[in-house]
């Protein structure tokens, strides 16, 4: 299933659940939590990686991956450049990190010490300057060119190794890609994904910002019958879809299921894609402060049958056993009828279930 959504989301926000679960929770039903970290950090199946966000990504993915991290820091702009200098001022110190991990690793973050010839100084979430800071910034960035890996997880505190050691034997055999090559396998990964897509989708999608040479690529995976132009109706632009996707669209049945989806879902992480083929308005409230939000802390879409038609602002109450729901907005336009509303309930309860709640409580339902 990873490979074939591309990545999953990560973030430190759980509020239901995990976001990765919830992702696969509407795709394939209840799971066990477990399960996710097995496939990640015992098999291997999965590990973390710099997709569209932080995410875990499919090991079978990895050239595609290793594409990505080679190229990171050529990337124009200010942000590739301050990594690059700051790389650059304590290379040796990275050399350090990399030995030391190699010798006594997995490590967390805090059994590695501060030696760094100069300190982060641009700020990462927090304009802190501190040996801490420079320690979660240099393995950060380590981390998305490829020199060092997440090993496990001890709740929400990662312990790193270096990169070869988090993958499964034998992954180091996989031969690289050329830049061309793997543009044109990103390109296309990212268009079946989607369904259809036109190119400021693919640029926004899996491997974000990675494409150089989009229009280009585009055309060449035409020509080569990999991809079709389409026209997709009552919108406008340059569409693009597998043909084998394509045809399978006469056999494709309605969506019939009523689902919560992960605010991280990646249906929705394109906002103005997901405006233009959805008619929904997606903001993430997380961090926007209480007084200013709209809708709620941790809102999450509800998808029934083919339309996104209502958000609901959960927090799960594990001590009481209860999900609670703060408020469940309707979106515009939608009508309200006794079966949507069963079918949203239903699909609150399932969610409830899943988590081990015995209850919904719905505090406002707008």
């Amino acid at each position: 299933m990873t490979q074939r959504i591309g990545c999953l989301q990560l973030d430190p926000v759980s509020a239901v659940a995990r976001s990765p679960l919830l992702v696969l929770f509407a795709r394939l039903g209840p799971l066990r939590d477990e399960a996710l970290d097995r496939a990640a950090y015992e098999r291997r199946a999965l590990f973390d990686a710099w997709a569209h966000e932080a995410s875990l990504v499919a090991t079978a993915d990895l050239a595609l991956h290793r594409w990505a991290m080679r190229t990171w820091l050529d990337a124009p702009g200010p942000r590739a450049a301050r990594a690059r200098t700051f790389l650059a001022a304590n290379a040796e110190f990275c050399k350090e990190l990399l030995d030391e991990l190699r010798a006594r690793g997995p490590l967390r973050a805090r059994d590695l010490e501060d030696r760094s010839a100069e300190p982060w100084r641009h700020g990462w979430w927090t304009d802190e300057v501190s040996g801490r800071q420079t320690i979660a910034r240099l393995l950060h960035l380590l981390w998305i060119i490829g020199r060092v890996g997440v090993s496990a997880r001890l709740g929400a505190e990662r312990l790193w190794d270096v990169f070869e050691r988090c993958l499964p034997p034998g992954a180091g055999a996989i031969a690289d890609l050329s830049d061309e090559e793997a543009e044109r396998e990103a390109a296309l990964r990212a268009v079946r994904m989607l369904g259809v897509a036109r190119p400021a989708h693919v640029r926004a999608h899996f491997l974000r910002r990675r494409y150089r040479r989009l229009p280009e690529t585009l055309a060449e995976l035409v020509a080569a019958g990999r991809l079709e132009q389409v026209a997709v109706a009552g919108l406008r632009g340059e569409w693009f879809g597998a043909p084998q996707d394509l045809d399978a669209l006469p056999a494709l049945a309605p969506g019939t299921r009523t689902t919560a989806l992960s605010p991280f879902d990646n249906l929705l992480c394109d906002r103005a894609r997901t405006g233009e083929l959805f008619g929904f308005e997606h903001r993430l409230e997380i961090y926007v402060p209480a007084a200013q939000r709209r809708w709620g802390y941790y809102v999450l879409p509800i998808l029934h049958r083919e339309r996104i038609v209502a958000r609901a602002d959960t927090a799960l109450d594990r001590q009481a056993g209860t999900l609670r729901v703060l408020a469940l907005y309707r979106d515009p336009g939608v009508r309200r009828t006794a079966a949507l509303d069963r079918a949203l309930l239903r699909a609150l309860e399932r969610l409830a279930d899943w988590r081990g709640a015995d209850a919904v409580q719905i505090v406002n339902d707008r």
